[in-house]
């Protein structure tokens, strides 16, 4: 809401329906102390203006002002204008106050304009001038923004044609500073974007939506414009607080960043570093006369403003930007195309591991339970072991930053992945896996992410031991409490995950919720082979965590004690390596290197798991193995203990963080059922009784639409020759 005034202070008197040559939009909020040089500035390129024929309007939009900015403005000789409106407004936001002065303005031209910046004396006429000529559907800036104040800078500003669209992915290369055509505002008006933890930067989306619409961007060749630098600006605030990210952007819809920018493709993306600078700027723009005619000109209104204070100052372009991410971005639309999805997985990679075989059973029931449903899976990180990608539900579609980005910096691949949230899955649920990328991409978007229902996945937290002591190296802990407010749910896979969390966090527990992983038990339960009564399994990544270097300690008692057991051991390193040739030398254990699924390991021929680790979640492992009958010994971390329970289930012993008691206590567990075969079916009975209670797909499917709202189906399932869509994979 406004109050307007419609007030012609001197100048040249016209009729109200009368149209001026240009308009300038001046909005102002509390710049008393400033607003005069500003207003003095203006009058310099008015009075140029004027001497060319020009009749300008003042618009001025005074939103939540003062008394004493009010005083200023209503003080000053307004009368080379041909009318003056002066409007108050109380909307908290420059975008909309940009917008109400704009409503209100009836000249051919739109000029921004902010009450504490001054321009070159010829900006006015050579802005005008310059926007006739180049028709109405076009942007114009000036040619150089000089910073004063608290820091000292020049930007030198080139066209869109050197600039190229590749640049708004992850900058505004203009400047708030626009001339247009007033048409122009028809159908673009400026974002409400106040200060806020959210989006910021009202210049550079509507910008951004000019190009989209199909605007060009040109500079006016010698104008200046003399940008205020205060500490706790506006500008300062939205840097600091915002995600310094733009609201959701027409230009990123992928098949509108695809037209726009195809025709800088092929020079853009074959240029060394993706954007080497064509017309950089040098420091012999200062020896210009008219360059320090305008310095002059604006340090005897602005003492602040000097030659001697840009001669040694930071010199740049918006030409000189690396432009690999928007590059990228092409690659994305390009596979992306109009595609919607239900959902979004951002994940790291998709490696063979316990945790990936969770998600791909979510993606499966997901996709039994709505199989008209898409499922977009980003992977955020590099990985370059063997990958469970294949085996993702038909419905799924997989884009692989890792790959396609090359050497691109995680944050900007958190970027990417916001543009395409924002332009193609804008009502989905997105999946956020506990990992690095996760991580980046809560803590530089969370706040914007609150139109979704997210769903943060957290298993368990990494414990390392040091000096004799155990303490926790990781945890996302604080990641969950500072976007508590942002994620829908919190999915672990075990109780004791989240009585953890619930027990430490003390608010919105109810967000908490368990989904078990599910088992396949075997249709039939293949007999075991005569050697699986000698023959123990060990399977696991090959990673410190996992305490593989347990496995030559066992050896060696196993040796003295039971001679005729052996250990086989299979696994693949994907974080943290563990240097395979420790587990050499022993005649009862054999690596034998990575493997694709329990299946594969032929589980009749063992009696046993030996499971081993520093911290868990529910191992899939395990259930895999209990699902075949396998008696399991495991220590008791994270969520084990709600399925391995001790004396019933299976073997479950206290998690000793010393090496040599750890080695024992499981060479103890073996000897135990050495001396009480019967043991070993007693175990496994009740261990299959308890997989086929609590984690059978049929349970699991009900559990997974009961969180996702969604509604369960028992119908056939997909045909398996249907393969996974890979979009973008370098």
């Amino acid at each position: 809401m406004y109050r307007a005034q419609m007030t012609t202070l001197g100048g040249v008197e016209m009729e109200a329906s009368q149209n001026f040559h240009a308009s300038i939009i001046l909005n102002i909020h509390r710049e008393a102390v400033f607003l005069k040089r500003t207003l003095l500035s203006l009058d310099e390129a008015l009075s140029v203006a004027r001497d060319d024929g020009l009749i300008i309007e003042l618009v001025a939009v005074l939103d939540r002002s003062d008394d004493a900015t009010r005083a200023v403005l209503m003080a000053h000789d307004l009368s080379g204008y041909g009318h003056v409106e002066i409007l108050e407004v109380d909307n908290g936001s420059l975008g909309l106050s940009r917008n109400d002065g704009i409503a209100r303005a009836r000249g051919e031209f739109i000029l921004t304009a902010d009450a504490d910046d001054l321009v070159s004396p010829n900006f006015l006429k050579a802005t005008i001038r310059a926007a006739r000529d180049a028709g109405p559907r076009c942007f114009l800036f000036p040619e150089y923004l000089f910073a004063f104040g608290a820091t000292y800078h020049i930007w030198a500003y080139r066209d869109l044609a050197t600039v190229t669209p590749f640049a708004f992915i992850d900058m505004h290369p203009f400047t708030s500073r626009l001339c247009a055509h007033r048409d122009a505002f028809a159908h673009l008006q400026y974002a409400d974007v106040r200060l806020s933890k959210g989006y910021a930067f009202e210049d550079w989306h509507l910008n951004s939506a000019a190009l989209a619409a199909g605007f060009d961007m040109r500079i006016v060749p010698g104008t200046l414009l003399f940008y205020r630098k205060r500490q706790g600006s506006l500008l300062d605030r939205a840097e600091t607080m915002s995600t310094c990210q733009i609201p959701p952007s027409p230009l990123f819809e992928p098949k509108t960043y695809l037209k726009v920018c195809a025709p800088y493709y092929d020079r853009v993306a074959k240029a060394p570093g993706a954007g080497k600078p064509i017309d950089p700027p040098s420091r012999d723009l200062l020896a210009r006369d008219d360059i320090r005619r305008a310095i002059d000109a604006a340090n005897t209104i602005e003492p602040l403003i000097s030659t001697s204070k840009y001669e040694h100052c930071e010199l740049v372009s918006n030409s000189m930007q690396d432009l690999s991410a928007g590059v990228a971005y092409y690659k994305v639309c390009q596979a992306i195309g109009d595609s919607d999805f239900s959902d979004v997985f951002l994940l790291p990679f998709m490696p063979r591991g316990g945790a990936e075989k969770y998600f791909l059973e979510l993606l499966e029931a997901m996709y039994q339970n709505e199989p008209l449903s898409d499922a977009l899976l980003i992977f955020g990180e590099d990985c370059a072991g063997p990958s469970w990608e294949d085996r993702v539900p038909p419905n799924a579609s997989i884009v692989d930053l890792g790959s396609l980005c090359g050497g691109l910096p995680i944050d900007k691949r958190c970027l990417l992945t916001l543009k395409l949230i924002q332009s193609r899955t804008p009502d989905a649920r997105i999946h956020l896996r506990d990992s690095t990328f996760t991580e980046r991409f809560l803590n530089a978007f969370g706040p914007v992410m609150g139109q979704h229902q997210c769903f943060y996945y957290h298993f368990c937290e990494t414990e390392i031991i040091q000096d004799g002591r155990k303490f926790i190296y990781y945890s996302p802990l604080n990641l969950i409490a500072e976007n508590i407010d942002t994620l829908s749910k919190i999915i672990c896979d075990s109780q004791a995950m989240i009585e953890r969390d619930r027990h430490r966090i003390g608010t919105q527990t109810e967000k908490w919720e368990c989904l078990y992983a599910p088992v396949q038990r075997p249709a039939v339960i293949v007999p075991r082979t005569p050697e699986a009564q000698s023959r123990i399994l060990w399977a696991s990544r090959l990673d410190s965590e996992k305490r593989p270097d347990l496995l030559p300690l066992i050896a060696a008692r196993l040796q003295r004690s039971l001679p005729d057991a052996h250990i086989h051991a299979f696994g693949g390193a994907v974080f943290n390596g563990f240097n395979a040739t420790q587990l050499n030398g022993y005649k009862n254990l054999t690596f034998h290197g990575p493997y694709n699924g329990f299946n594969s390991l032929s589980p009749n021929t063992y009696l046993t798991l030996m499971y081993t680790s520093h911290y868990d979640g529910v191992p899939n492992t395990i259930l895999e193995a209990m699902s075949h009958g396998l008696t399991v010994i495991a220590s008791d971390v994270g969520g084990i203990a709600e399925v391995i329970i001790d004396g019933k289930t299976g073997i479950l012993l206290p998690a000793l963080w010393d090496n040599d008691a750890m080695a024992d206590a499981y060479v103890e567990a073996l000897l135990r059922l050495h001396r009480d075969p019967a043991l070993l079916q007693t175990f496994s009975q009740a261990a299959m009784a308890l997989v086929e209670r609590q984690h059978s797909h049929a349970a699991y499917r009900a559990r997974v639409a009961q969180l996702f709202g969604q509604r369960p189906r028992y119908d056939a399932p997909p045909d398996p020759a249907v393969t996974p869509k890979v979009l973008c994979h370098g």
